[in-house]
């Protein structure tokens, strides 16, 4: 996730071939909630589960302003070259638009917060 020309921005980048992009409408100015949340697809495709897919969702202060299926998504493992950066990308571009590394966030995040469910 990253903000730039004042609109949220998801991207996910499946081996630099496939991109989910979400955007959001421009950012209301003061504080603001923003979320990313992924629902896993627990559809079945003759008879196999699909543990590898699902719909991502941008939601801004509450609201739901864009989402995607993300039909290809990696299993379990990440370019040794990424890290889990929070305000600055220290490792590759996930999208072309993310440009000038490390794209530092300059204004204040007040919390982080990352929940993992199955």
């Amino acid at each position: 996730m990253y903000i730039k020309d004042g609109k949220l921005h998801f991207d996910y980048n499946f081996l630099d071939g496939v991109h989910y992009h979400l955007t959001s409408p421009k950012l209301p100015k003061g504080s603001t909630d923003l979320k990313f949340d992924f629902i896993l697809d627990r559809s079945k495709i003759d008879g196999t589960l699909k543990p590898w897919s699902g719909t991502g969702a941008l939601y801004v202060n509450g609201e739901k302003v864009d989402e995607d299926y993300f039909e290809m998504m990696h299993i379990s493992t990440y370019s040794l070259a990424e890290t889990f950066d929070v305000g600055m990308d220290s490792g590759t571009q996930v999208d072309k638009d993310y440009e000038g590394s490390p794209f530092v966030f300059t204004g204040k995040l007040d919390k982080v917060v990352v929940t993992l469910t199955d």
